[in-house]
């Protein structure tokens, strides 16, 4: 017997070792944590079955464009029927233009979710972070489980930046509670703050010799909040850390506090606690305090030990991720679950809204057929008022003035005009 063999190219077999080598690299995340296949079960619900994504998308391009309007549930349904990373663009494109509408309040929980896992999973990453960091235009928020699931992938590539942006933006929302969540961000903060490379900037624009000159109807006084407003590396960094690590005493969140009220500039506030210090504090996390802060003589004072402090955070994510993992995947099934349950509801009360608002407009043609037909019928007897109602729709505009009319000059048809003459003039006369 013969047996047909399919011939691999070097490089092709070598892209596939590497392709399965990066899929097997071990995370502290299970796959049982992504929760992927409870996730992917909403695609058998009625609401997407029929659902073709090409055509919803066209469908409501075309009604933002007539109306301005676009409804919440109906860029959720777009945004959960994605499975192709070719509408990636369309995915943001819609979630942009759904938060120019009245209706982005009612915008679902699901949306943010769906449009995170889609984007991570088709690989625009950095579609993702400029996404998520432009909450004004699209109103992306992430919880406590969206921010574990990008901490590990940025963990896993590497990408420690990445890695404190998504839990800078937990610390924007006050969200600091989760366990693992403060695990992950204590982790990539330090792991950035070693090699603090990858960090966003922004762009500076060049001095150009013509002078610009905008019109604007208003000139804001220049406010910073130190919260929303910050955008330097060290001191998104340090407010994490202190929103993290605050009204925690163990060795650990305490040096991580210090180091975060140090990179924030709260000298005063640390001079204050460095009496009340008493255990030994972690050497490797003093360390990273820049060398031309105030306080950076006074951490050399205080006691401290050495210790592996990467291998100890690590360590620390998976003892914390074996204590919260059940319950965060039980807790993320469950919300799944009350997801479906809130999109079929706004689902049906759509249909009844749009129902109601089709019922009303019939009864309005209808109205408006049966009095075109009566005044058809009753013309002649109604005549008259016709006539009053078209005189009444006519507009007249009073007559302006523009002064007395002047009367014509009269043209004397007697008058002779006189001969012109050249008149010589003799040279003396100059002199």
């Amino acid at each position: 017997m013969f047996k047909a063999v399919r011939i691999v190219s070097k490089k092709q077999f070598l892209k596939t070792i590497e392709f399965s080598k990066q899929t097997y690299i071990r995370t502290f995340l299970s796959q049982a944590y992504y929760c992927n296949e409870i996730w992917n079960e909403r695609l058998s619900s009625p609401v997407f079955k029929k659902v073709v994504p090409e055509d919803l998308y066209h469908d409501l391009e075309q009604r933002y464009q007539k109306t301005k309007h676009l409804s919440a549930i109906d860029v959720d349904i777009f945004v959960n029927t994605i499975t192709d990373s070719h509408f990636s663009e369309e995915l943001l494109d819609l979630v942009h233009k759904l938060r120019l509408t009245a209706d982005t309040s009612n915008t679902l929980n699901a949306t943010s979710h769906a449009v995170v896992r889609a984007l991570l999973k088709f690989g625009k990453i950095e579609d993702l972070m400029d996404a998520l960091d432009d909450r004004l235009n699209y109103g992306l928020f992430i919880d406590y489980y969206t921010a574990n699931i990008l901490m590990d992938t940025f963990w896993k590539s590497k990408d420690f930046a990445k890695g404190v942006k998504i839990a800078s933006m937990l610390m924007l929302q006050e969200e600091v509670e989760h366990p693992l969540s403060c695990a992950f961000s204590l982790l990539h903060c330090f792991n950035y703050l070693q090699n603090p490379k990858g960090w966003p900037q922004e762009e500076i624009l060049e001095d150009s010799e013509d002078e610009v000159k905008i019109r604007v109807k208003f000139l804001r006084n220049h406010y910073d909040d130190q919260h929303f407003d910050l955008k330097d590396a060290n001191k998104v960094a340090g407010k994490t850390l202190m929103m993290f690590c605050k009204n925690k005493n163990d060795p650990l969140h305490q040096s991580f506090s210090i180091l975060g009220m140090a990179l924030f500039g709260q000298t005063e506030a640390l001079k204050k606690i460095f009496s009340n210090i008493k255990q030994p504090l972690f050497k490797e996390v003093l360390d990273l305090i820049p060398e031309d802060s105030e306080i950076k003589n006074a951490t050399n004072q205080l006691p401290n030990q050495s210790v592996d402090i990467n291998k100890f955070l690590m360590e620390n994510v998976e003892k914390v991720y074996q204590q919260t993992s059940e319950k965060d995947i039980y807790d993320q099934c469950e919300t799944f679950k009350k997801w479906e349950e809130e999109r079929l509801q706004a689902f049906e009360e759509q249909k009844v809204r749009l129902s109601n608002a089709k019922r009303l407009q019939d009864i309005e043609d209808l109205k408006k057929a049966m009095q075109e037909k009566e005044e058809k019928l009753w013309f002649f007897d109604n005549e008259d008022q016709i006539d009053l109602k078209i005189a009444k729709k006519k507009k007249f505009y009073p007559k302006r003035w523009f002064g007395h009319k002047k009367s014509p000059r009269k043209i004397d048809e007697t008058y002779i005009p006189p001969e012109v003459q050249s008149k010589q003039i003799d040279g003396s006369h100059l002199s």
